[in-house]
């Protein structure tokens, strides 16, 4: 047969001795429609191509491309960890990537006695875990101001000979500066008459739309939200009214009060909602509630005014732009004091604070003048990272060890110890070992420190001590962790992280803290990520099921998160930072993580595996436990009813993760293993299908689609993914036209429903012993006496 549909073979027609032969029929020399005989040549051209690479003239084999019937789908990563907490340095606000312990203390130093987020990194890599997205916080004065982090740089000067200096007059007091409304400082510059520069502002708030009394009812609640932090609710009892049907405005404000942090109620006719925090950063939000029909709050959100985002806490930075914008005539440099350097040079140069300067800032009242020739500042050395770790280094000159008079060395010492040199070092930016090419280097520079040149004379040998680094602690609190969306801080720093699947804030165990961790899993990254809770320090088994059921309503919230208990010992690390005691007591919550993904890598479709049991729960280097309580079974018999997974151990047994629960049981999959493997084939199945997106949406298409989804599946059930082996009963797929109406189509929309038979752990083993007869029934069966 030939392989052209237009081909045709001809008839065969036997002859006179009947041999068949072909018979052609006579055709006469075609003719266009104007008569003239057609070119032969154009019917040659015209005629079908039977392959893409031409007509099969002689033997050959011919490969034809086609579209694949069934995309294959790439498994999507299960045990990327995400951490948020305080760290010895680091940048603060950005999330990093750590492959092992020691990249960790690299990057992010060692262990604090003020944090466990190294103690769970250590955790994390010793049990299984290999990748690791660690971001450092600090005490932020809004959130959504990454600026506004509170955490600073030590620094120190290197010195050099220079020609006329400025007048220069340098604060004693390292920021950020406590001030009130309308304190200022007051310069003489250059001998001119006074300078004021005044800092103000106001706080944020909203008043109730109508006076009081307000007719409320049991129960109603109201939402709010203040300086961009989380929503804080307050509900409204009957029992802490004398009449709530005639609720005074100063009942109202003393429930609000009851329950709101970081601002505050106050009571006139109406009731007014007030910020702590004076100055721009301000800002009170009414989100909603059923109270605020009688209350009627504004939607809107209010916002502080001034010329600094909160007095209490100015920074630098802020100071430095004040005092420039008032005082045109001097310059502020930044560090960890305000230094105040006039343009002026030379000995016509002054510089005074007057008597009414307030004293936040440390100004001396001295005049300071300018010199015709002196020292000054030649290098400013600044730590690579905000923090008090920069306090202990110091930087020390050396001749340079190439000879050159232009150059020199710059050496970096932690605690006397020499930890970095970098010879032979310039102060010409087109040169390539220049300075700050070199030191700052986000790859090959300092680890520890980094450069600003402020002048172009080569440095003598000196060793300069850092001072006045601080880690931003004061004021710490759960909006510092959970952070902003619109600032990326805190918690939305890891938005960037897209494989992002398991998330942990070690240590942060709040009820707050848990049900933002809870949120992001869930809504903000749309059921993708999994998160690992801790409990609080010193829970009881009775203290730990108040907290899940009542004191956080934990239990019943989200099939995306799990609560484990006790916190767990360890040996100790570092016991210059903890102390002498042979083992620390740490959250588990970076153990469970390096448990999880341990698992996942055991085999093909590890990750439906429950990680709980002496061999897939096992938690290395756990040597014991918080409280005892756990290693009694009535114990946990307690925790296990409200949705809490035990930490414990037996006779002859590893210390083990004892359960599988997330924290609700009533959903469609409330097990970790199930609700994670769930995750797996949602993630991969949205990266495995974007091949569909923006082409024609066929049956064809849809076809391919069905195809591609089963084939995948079916490779999951063979991993275990599901109950049973049989496709029929393991899971359906349904890509049909009762799904994709006309209507779905023309809407651009492809639809398919996936419905899974997920695996359940054996939780409970049940044997039944009874005596064992069947020898006796066998005698009297035969007659025996």
């Amino acid at each position: 047969m030939p392989l052209c549909s237009r081909g045709s073979t001809r008839p065969r027609v036997p002859d006179a001795r009947g041999r068949r032969h072909r018979r052609w029929p006579r055709r006469g020399r075609a003719r266009r429609a104007d008569g003239h005989p057609r070119d032969p040549r154009r019917r040659a051209r015209s005629q079908p191509r039977c392959f893409v690479s031409g007509q099969l003239l002689s033997s050959k084999v011919v490969i034809v491309e086609e579209e694949p019937r069934v995309r294959g789908i790439t498994s999507a990563p299960t045990s990327v960890a995400g951490a948020v907490g305080l760290t010895e340095r680091g940048p603060i606000g950005e999330a990093v990537l750590c492959s092992s312990f020691e990249e960790f203390q690299t990057r992010f130093g060692g262990f604090t006695p003020d944090s466990d987020l190294a103690l769970a990194a250590m955790g994390f890599f010793e049990n299984g875990g290999s990748q690791l997205w660690v971001v450092r916080t600090t005490h932020y004065t809004d959130v959504s101001q990454p600026s506004s982090a509170t955490a600073t740089r030590a620094q120190g000067f290197i010195l050099a000979g220079a020609g006329p200096t400025p007048a220069v007059l340098t604060g004693r007091a390292a920021g950020p500066f406590a001030l009130h409304d309308g304190e200022r400082i007051v310069l003489s510059v250059n001998g001119g008459p006074d300078i004021d520069v005044v800092f103000g502002g106001t706080a944020a708030s909203v008043a109730a739309g109508t006076p009081g009394p307000y007719a409320l009812v049991d129960g109603m609640t109201l939402q709010l939200r203040i300086d961009g932090g989380a929503e804080q609710r307050v509900t409204f009892a009957a029992s802490d009214f004398v009449n709530v049907g005639q609720a005074t405005a100063a009942e109202v404000a003393a429930a609000i009060n009851a329950s709101i942090v970081r601002g505050k109620a106050v009571r006139g006719a109406d009731v007014r909602i007030v910020s702590d925090t004076v100055g721009t950063s301000s800002r009170v939000e009414v989100t909603g509630g059923t109270a605020n029909a009688v209350l009627n709050f504004p939607n809107s959100v209010a916002q502080g005014t001034g010329n600094v985002g909160d007095l209490s806490a100015v920074t630098v930075a802020e100071a430095k732009a004040v005092i420039d914008a008032a005082v045109p005539t001097v310059r502020v440099s930044l560090g960890n004091a305000v230094e105040v350097r006039t343009v002026a040079t030379g000995v016509a140069a002054s510089l005074q604070a007057r008597a009414a300067t307030t004293p936040a800032f440390g100004f001396d009242t001295s005049a300071h003048a300018g010199a015709a020739s002196g020292v000054a500042n030649g290098l400013r050395i600044e730590g690579r990272d905000p923090g008090a770790y920069g306090n202990r280094l110091e930087v020390e000159v050396r001749p340079a060890s190439n000879g050159s008079a232009l150059a020199f060395d710059l050496l970096v010492i932690e605690d006397g110890t020499y930890r970095e040199t970098f010879p032979n070092l310039t102060l010409s930016a087109t040169e390539a070992r220049h300075v700050e090419r070199i030191v700052n280097d986000s790859r090959s520079g300092s680890l520890y420190v980094r450069v600003t040149q402020l002048l172009a004379t080569v440095p003598g040998r000196q060793t300069v001590g850092l001072s006045g680094g601080n880690d931003g602690l004061a004021g710490l609190d759960d909006n510092d962790f959970i952070g902003s969306e619109a600032g990326k801080t805190g918690l939305r720093a890891l938005d960037q992280v897209q494989e992002l699947s398991l998330l942990l804030v070690p240590g942060r165990a709040t009820p707050a803290m848990h049900l933002a961790m809870v949120q992001y899993a869930e809504v903000a990254r749309d059921g993708t990520v999994f998160a690992i809770l801790d409990p609080p320090e010193g829970q009881s088994a009775t203290d730990i099921v108040e907290y899940a059921s009542s004191t956080a309503a934990l239990e019943g919230l989200s099939e995306f998160a799990a609560l484990y208990w006790p916190r767990v010992s360890v040996l100790n690390p570092a016991k210059s930072v903890f102390g002498s005691a042979p083992q620390v007591v740490v959250p588990p919550s970076g153990i469970i993580a390096g448990v999880f993904s341990r698992i996942d890598s055991s085999r093909p479709g590890g990750v439906y595996d429950a990680p709980a049991g002496i061999e897939a729960g096992r938690m290395f280097g756990v040597l014991g436990f918080e409280t005892d309580e756990v290693l009694e079974e009535r114990k946990r018999d307690l925790v296990y009813p409200h949705r809490i997974n035990p930490l414990t151990t037996g006779p002859g047994l590893p210390r083990f993760i004892d359960g599988s629960r997330t924290l609700k049981g009533d959903g469609n999959f409330p097990y970790v293993g199930e609700r994670r493997g769930v995750i797996f084939i949602s993630r991969s199945l949205k990266q495995g299908l974007e091949f569909a997106r923006h082409k024609a949406n066929t049956e064809s298409l849809r076809a391919q689609v069905r195809r591609t989804i089963t084939a995948f599946l079916l490779t999951q059930m063979n991993n275990g993914a599901f109950r049973t082996r049989d496709p029929a009963t393991a899971f359906f797929v349904d890509v049909s036209d009762a799904l994709n109406t006309p209507t779905v189509i023309f809407g651009g929309k492809l639809l398919a429903r996936v419905g899974l038979a997920t695996n359940k752990p054996a939780e409970f083993i049940v044997i039944s012993i009874s005596q064992d007869t069947r020898a006796l029934e066998a005698e009297l069966a035969g007659g025996n006496p």
